[in-house]
């Protein structure tokens, strides 16, 4: 093969007995590394025969543990790596603790289930028997739970035919940060419809388009940042194209559902007019038709959220404007009738949150105290109306701050962050985002979908 780098690059096959030569092409290696394709490079050392070995993982995975342990101020002063023998092998093993005992399994959960997704999965290769306990529902749960009380930021786009799925640490107005930088999960391939991005509780929904008998459709696709995992899912079959789709989560039942609506037209007068519902988690996925006793129209671009169970949407009742509410877990529709326009919901302290434009003063959140008597509560928001131009993605966290970041992706890349009680506002840079891409870091591009309250989650793994 060729000594130096450049493209393209062959390595080269000659069979002794048959006396001939073929060659393969390797490709890829520079995008990875960011090379110039055109340039040469240094020498390159290839070696054959190589295997993945895993030797010395257990005890290096052991000693993570311990710093751990130090790290969440757990006394480790009279632990100590030590190696022993197993009845059933000769092979050297590794504990940790004296005496030859090894930690008790409810502290290496413990343990474990504060550490990174991607973390979990090199943890598996350890042992048969920590492939079994981290593959378990159990742990899944446990691991959620954990990962709840460390919200992140979820930004996503599409790009060159991929969508790529970043998170960044969810900041509290009291941390003083100006800059951060984004871990890079996954990039999806696929021709993607780039209207529909919806997220809740670690998972991200979107459609790809398939060419499926000829005909183009519209597939949806579960996609878990956390793992790398693309599931793909039944296409709703609906004899009218036009669908409207929200993600839920069930906190009950731990269950995930998909509600899709078909819309139709008639005489100005715009209802959904099938209800469908899939359900994740259990057997194979399909869809199932439920009933709605109240017609309605899901607004369009409108994105819905999910607060404790319940799934609120902008709609229009007989072009009234309401906010549609439905129940993950029992599958029931209720209504909330407003006398104002909106611009977008938000999850305010573990609330219905409506942010509203008043062009003639100021911003205004308005808060959902009581869902039976329709009792609101009013903040007014000083920022400037600008802003509303520039931005989509908008949320509110357990601290009292209401969140933005800019839709459009172009650098530098700020999030925003507004405190209503202080009534202050600061903006958090997001940097390292296009050089992990290959963008042009000048160059403007398309919509970036911003979630906030990202959590890790292990469900679903294969």
């Amino acid at each position: 093969m060729t000594w130096r780098w450049k493209k393209p690059f062959y390595v080269y096959y000659y069979n002794v007995e048959r006396k001939s030569v073929r060659r393969v092409e390797i490709q890829g290696i520079e995008e990875k590394v960011f090379m110039d394709p055109a340039a040469h490079h240094g020498e390159v050392f290839t070696f054959p025969n190589h295997v993945e070995n895993l030797i010395y993982l257990h005890s290096q995975t052991i000693a993570k543990i311990v710093m751990s342990l130090e790290k969440y101020n757990i006394p480790v002063k009279h632990l100590k790596i030590i190696k022993g023998h197993t009845r059933s092998s000769k092979n050297s093993s590794t504990y940790v603790g004296g005496n030859s005992e090894t930690l008790p399994i409810d502290l290496i959960i413990e343990i474990l289930k504060r550490l990174p997704a991607k973390a979990i999965a090199l943890c598996r290769c350890v042992s048969k028997e920590w492939d079994s306990l981290l593959s378990s529902p159990n742990f899944a749960k446990s691991f959620l739970t954990s990962s709840s009380t460390r919200p992140q930021l979820l930004f996503t786009f599409e790009f060159k035919g991929k969508w790529h799925f970043f998170s960044s640490p969810q900041l509290h107005f009291n941390e003083n940060i100006s800059v951060v930088a984004p871990d890079y999960h996954m990039g999806v391939s696929g021709d993607w419809y780039k209207e529909v991005c919806l997220s809740a509780n670690g998972f991200v929904y979107l459609y790809e388009k398939q060419m499926l008998k000829g005909k183009m459709e519209r597939v949806p696709v579960l996609c878990n940042p956390s793992t790398g995992q693309k599931i793909p899912l039944p296409k709703v079959r609906a004899k009218n194209n036009e669908l409207r789709s929200f993600l839920g989560y069930d906190p009950i039942e731990k269950q995930f559902k998909v509600l899709c609506m078909t819309v139709t037209k008639y005489r100005r007068q715009i209802n959904s007019r099938e209800h469908h519902v899939l359900t994740l988690g259990k057997g194979n996925p399909s869809w199932r038709k439920i009933e709605c006793e109240f017609p309605h129209f899901p607004q369009n671009y409108r994105k819905g959220i999910c607060i404790n169970g319940i799934l609120y949407y902008a709609a229009h009742n007989n072009f009234i404007n309401v906010i549609a509410c439905f129940n993950v877990k029992s599958e029931k529709f209720r209504f909330i009738h407003i006398d104002f326009n909106f611009w977008t919901l938000i999850n305010y302290k573990g609330k219905l949150g409506v942010l509203v434009r008043d062009y003639s003063d100021n911003n205004q959140l308005w808060v959902l105290d009581d869902t039976e008597k329709g009792k609101w509560t009013k903040h007014i928001l000083y920022f400037p109306n600008m802003i509303f131009w520039n931005i989509k993605s908008v949320w509110g966290t357990d601290t009292g701050e209401v969140v933005w970041a800019q839709w459009c992706w172009k650098k530098p890349f700020y999030v925003y962050y507004y405190n209503v009680e202080r009534k202050s506002v600061r903006r958090v840079e997001i940097q390292g985002i296009e050089e992990k891409v290959f963008m042009d870091p000048a160059a403007h591009h398309g919509e970036v979908f911003t979630f906030p309250n990202h959590v890790e989650n292990l469900m679903f793994r294969q």
